[in-house]
């Protein structure tokens, strides 16, 4: 009987694993080891042993409706204050944070703040304080928060505002201001302007300048790695993934001063 059942799994491991995946769809059949590596779930890019392929998920819960916006944006700074009131042991109101890691709130667009409270209730966003914190409050309170520290003096405001600035076109020899105002097309890379000022505006996108360096450049290695991933429609994970360490650091320290010197 357990030779039977021995030889049934030796067969059926066989089939799954070697002859199945070799003809199952259009695609040119796999070598054995491909076959393997496939039916393990891992990725094989140009015959190159990767990693094993993470489950889908939603990278927010928010849509920028009409009804959401007026929600984010109708906070009570007052109420906020009294809300944020335990915020502020992390989150300095005014002076920079206490720990260069940990961003800047004060200033910051309230559509900010708001979407990323909800997707820290929601854990698209991934942090074990700021999930347990978020998921303690409403959305009203989101909404509360959010104006309190949009009210505070910060972080610079970005209203989709398009400055005229002097060489900031493709053919600037510094490639870290090409970056911020130009993009990289080889790379498919957009300029870091055209979401995040002063270039442009896009609802949910931060204004970087004057934000904690080191916490600017773990966020794009957490976007690169996919360990962060509450972008909509991924446009930083695929931006972060072409950048190099050297960029992201260069880019972190080029908005922390404000942009200042770059010309």
């Amino acid at each position: 009987m357990v030779a039977i059942v021995v030889a049934a799994v030796a067969i059926g491991l066989v089939a799954g694993f070697l002859i199945l995946p070799r003809y199952a769809g259009a695609q040119a059949p796999y070598s054995a080891k491909d076959s393997v590596y496939h039916a393990l779930g891992l990725h094989m890019h140009d015959k190159s042993f990767g990693t094993v392929q993470p489950p889908l998920r939603v990278p927010t819960h928010i849509a920028w409706t009409e009804a959401t916006v007026r929600q984010a944006t109708s906070g009570d700074p007052k109420r906020g204050g009294f809300v944020a009131f335990n915020c502020v042991a992390c989150h300095a109101e005014e002076a920079p944070a206490s720990e260069p890691w940990i961003p800047k709130l004060a200033g910051l667009d309230p559509l900010v703040t708001f979407k990323q409270l909800d997707d820290f209730r929601s854990e698209t966003r991934l942090s074990g304080p700021m999930s347990a914190i978020a998921q303690s409050l409403t959305s009203q309170d989101f909404a509360d928060v959010a104006a309190y520290y949009s009210s505070r003096p910060g972080l610079p405001k970005d209203g989709g505002q398009r400055p005229l600035r002097s060489n900031s076109g493709y053919h600037n020899g510094d490639s870290i201001q090409r970056l911020i105002y130009a993009g990289d097309p080889k790379r498919g890379i957009a300029a870091c302007a055209a979401c995040h000022g002063p270039g442009g505006y896009l609802i949910g996108a931060p204004s970087l300048t004057h934000q904690n360096a080191l916490y600017l450049e773990q966020q794009l290695q957490a976007f690169a790695q996919g360990t962060r991933a509450n972008d909509m429609n991924m446009p930083m994970r695929t931006i972060a993934a072409q950048l190099t360490p050297a960029e992201m650091k260069s880019l972190a320290a080029a908005y922390s001063n404000g942009l200042e010197g770059l010309k």
